[in-house]
């Protein structure tokens, strides 16, 4: 049996002697409460990208919006633990008309909020920033230009994210959010990475981020950028593999839960469309779902034979790229 505590103590760093401390503790065995969830306001989205299964309608699970309630109740039950509730998963946030109140409702709860976007209803939502005071906004930017940004985001308008921006940087500085650029970096736009460093002074970036693209078959493959040190995978022929080896650990699915937008637990967020649902958060608390029988038999696995779970494959936590 895994002992919880002491890969808690592992993950945190803390000194051996006070893990030591833990070792007749009948709380050994029990799963700290999570520091931050993810919680999916709507799995619904505007744009159409091809490795997304939720652009390309590849997600079995049902759609919908969350309900507010349930929010405010996730919330409730873990405002002493919690430091981070990320408002996104699949779909894209900004189309829930509630997303403001979610935000607010956290930050009164002294949580950091924080979301990410495709950019496009940015300016729509400009008076909601202002007003809820998100603590942090990631916008995916895949392209300078609308000819390379298009090649991903499909049925994207780059103009309206520029603009989105550029609003964004107007904003005072108790208005403004952390905002965070991310760039996936792909075959047909890692030519313009070097550019970048110009859009972190004009819209008054605080950061941008360069991401590996996830791939789920051998058709995607000519996504992936030539230069190896972009790509999260090595690729001969047709077959493809994460670079390095995958490690019997995990420090997100012990740190962290994963809330879909009808309240289903599932383990991570590489469990788009929730094949592993731990249980749900409308009928137990999150804490008893997450030391539940279910739960802890995956995390025994996961410190295991994590390379047999399928997922888990395509995951780049806990390794090098």
């Amino acid at each position: 049996m895994i002992n919880f505590i002491h890969l808690s103590c592992y993950y945190r760093k803390i000194k051996r002697k006070s893990c030591d401390q833990h070792k007749t503790s009948k709380t050994d065995k029990i799963l700290p409460p999570p520091s931050f969830i993810s919680f999916e306001p709507t799995n619904y989205c505007n744009l159409k990208c091809p490795a997304c299964p939720s652009g390309t309608g590849l997600l079995t699970r049902a759609k919908g919006f969350a309900d507010l309630e349930l929010f405010k109740k996730i919330i409730k039950e873990n405002k002493n633990h919690l430091i981070n509730i990320i408002l996104h998963f699949q779909g894209e946030p900004l189309l829930h008309e509630q997303i403001g109140e979610m935000i607010s409702f956290a930050r009164t709860h002294k949580i950091y909020t924080e979301f990410s976007t495709n950019g496009h209803t940015i300016l729509n939502n400009i008076n909601m920033i202002k007003r809820a005071k998100p603590d942090k906004i990631i916008v995916s930017l895949d392209g300078l230009k609308q000819e390379t940004y298009n090649k991903y985001r499909i049925n994207g308008d780059i103009e309206k994210v520029y603009k989105g921006l550029e609003v964004l940087s107007k904003l005072n500085k108790k208005e403004r959010p952390y905002i965070e650029l991310q760039f996936i970096v792909f075959r047909h736009n890692e030519h313009e990475i070097k550019q970048l460093h110009k859009l972190k002074s004009k819209y008054k970036i605080n950061k941008i981020s360069l991401k590996t693209a996830q791939i789920y078959s051998k058709d995607q493959i000519a996504l992936l950028p030539k230069t190896y040190k972009y790509s999260r995978y090595i690729v001969s022929g047709d077959k493809f593999k994460i670079k390095s080896k995958l490690p019997n650990s995990c420090k997100r699915i012990i740190f962290g839960s994963v809330i879909t937008w009808d309240g289903k637990l599932v383990p991570c967020c590489f469990d788009k469309d929730a094949n592993f649902v731990m249980g749900d958060v409308k009928e137990k608390s999150i804490n008893n779902l997450r030391n539940g029988n279910n739960y802890r038999n995956f995390i025994s696995k996961v410190f295991s034979q994590r390379n047999k779970i399928e997922m888990c494959n395509n995951c780049t936590e806990g390794i090098k790229i």
